[in-house]
Order: C-alpha cells, then structure tokens, then sequence
C-alpha cells in the first residue's frame, strides 16, 4: 500500500516532468510559423496533483475568417523563450521539492519499521 504522502509526492515529479518536456518543445518550436505555446496546468486531487496541458493562442476574434490552417501558416508563434526558461527553472524546483518530500517520507517509514521491529 502506497502513503498518501508517496503519491503526493511522485505525482508532483510527474506534473514537473511534464512541465519541464512541455517547456523544452515550447522552446524547440519557438520558430516554427503557427506555433502556440502549450502550458501544464496543475490542480489538486485526492492523492496528489491533476495534470493537464493547455495550449495558449492568440485571441479567437483575430482572422475568424480564415482557416485553421490559413491560420497556423500565417501566425508566428507565440513562444516567448525567456518565460520558458522561467517555467523550466520553477520545474526544477517543484521536481526537487517533491523529491525531498519522498526521501523524508522513506526516512519516516523506516524509522517506524525500525520501532516495530
């Protein structure tokens, strides 16, 4: 059986991953025509964190004539790479905070075996 405390912590290092892989395509697609930058939004669940990712455009009222593919062919991309690089940093840190919380709910665990046995 896996603590509460366990998946709260492993489902913060998966949402930081995610946000971290989601930053790096964001920011390998910062040239590429049409391009909208995607965000991980995260909420809390009952055991941890929801994950979703969002892709952030431009306003809907621009071109509604035209196409999605007009669209994405005329459009630059809206990737701004210091703000990736931000969301990468704060990644980081949600990844490590998240994993220090791992390591002392381990620590804890084996200290009660430890009593017990």
């Amino acid at each position: 059986m896996v603590s509460a405390a366990y998946s709260a912590a492993l489902s913060g290092m998966q949402a930081a991953s995610l946000q971290l892989k989601i930053s790096a395509n964001n920011i390998a697609n910062s040239n590429t025509d049409g391009f909208q930058t995607q965000r991980v939004v995260t909420q809390a669940g009952t055991y941890g964190v929801d994950v979703k990712v969002e892709k952030i455009g431009t306003s809907e009222s621009q071109n509604t004539a035209d196409s999605d593919v007009e669209k994405s062919v005329n459009q630059r991309s809206n990737v701004d790479v210091v703000e990736e690089l931000i969301e990468m940093k704060a990644a980081k840190n949600l990844f490590e905070a998240n994993l220090k919380a791992l390591y002392t709910e381990n620590n804890l665990l084996g200290r009660i075996l430890d009593v017990m046995a």
